[in-house]
């Protein structure tokens, strides 16, 4: 049998999955023994998204749409319809996934692309979420703050224009910055995003396009810390409007698995 090399670049801005988070995976494992939960939407047309349930919902303020791309490989675009300010729209899945000290190791990678990076015209976030019902303030607030829920993952807000930062927040607690303005994002070009959980060091990183950044966070083993760590967390990616502009999230794909505990 032939052996390769997976080579881990320092930047992997290719549409596959990044080595870097995904090589050590055991994906196989997990869908033959069912040691663990891996979900993958690749959204291809006829898929099953739905406005409220389902393994992939949608949110959608009024007017705005989602729709199948007619990309090569597929994609899930979802668009404000520009009539107003504050707009929000959001996709999501299913709160199967935790990261606490005595969970499982976890991956995660989307990869998304927007329509603009100009300043003042709209607040994403990309990541993971807690059970609560996505809304036109859920889980970003009408101006762009992640809203008082528990999230960790990747946040743009409005006034930046294509700087982001790493952030997580436990509800009734302030949010945190991990990695400050470390994102580049260029309009119409996809990127991936990505965090890893080692459950062995209880160490959480991120990634942007494989490259991992600076700051990591160390997982508390208590609960009620300003980390999210004793509730269920679903996907999410969500876009809200400041300025009245038809801006676009498009997702190509997104990727999660879990280990389940030991």
């Amino acid at each position: 049998m032939a052996n390769y090399t997976e080579y881990r670049d320092a930047t992997d801005t290719s549409a596959s999955p990044s080595p870097v988070i995904w090589a050590d995976c055991p994906a196989n494992e997990i869908i033959s023994k069912g040691n663990g939960v891996l979900q993958f939407e690749d959204f291809i047309s006829g898929g099953d998204i739905m406005a409220d349930a389902g393994p992939s919902g949608v949110f959608l303020d009024t007017g705005s749409t989602i729709v199948y791309s007619d990309e090569v490989n597929g994609a899930i675009v979802l668009t404000h319809d520009g009539d107003a300010a504050n707009d929000s729209i959001s996709l999501f899945g299913s709160p199967a996934f935790q990261i606490a000290v005595n969970s499982g190791s976890l991956w995660f990678e989307a990869r998304v692309k927007f329509n603009t990076a100009a300043a003042d015209q709209y607040g994403w976030f990309v990541g993971l979420t807690d059970a609560t019902a996505p809304s036109a303030t859920v889980p970003l607030t009408a101006a762009s703050a992640l809203s008082d829920h528990n999230t960790v993952g990747f946040h743009k807000p409005e006034e930046n224009s294509s700087a982001y930062d790493t952030s997580y927040k436990a509800n009734g607690v302030t949010a945190v910055e991990v990695n400050s303005n470390v994102g580049s994002i260029v309009a119409d070009t996809y990127v991936k995003l990505g965090m890893k959980f080692d459950s062995s060091s209880s160490v959480l990183s991120f990634f942007i396009d494989g490259v991992q950044q600076p700051e990591t966070k160390t997982i508390p083993s208590a609960a009620g810390t300003d980390f999210p760590n004793d509730v269920a967390l679903k996907y999410i990616m969500t876009c809200v409007t400041e300025a009245s502009a038809a801006n676009t999230i498009t997702c190509d794909w997104i990727r999660i698995a879990q280990m389940r505990a030991q």
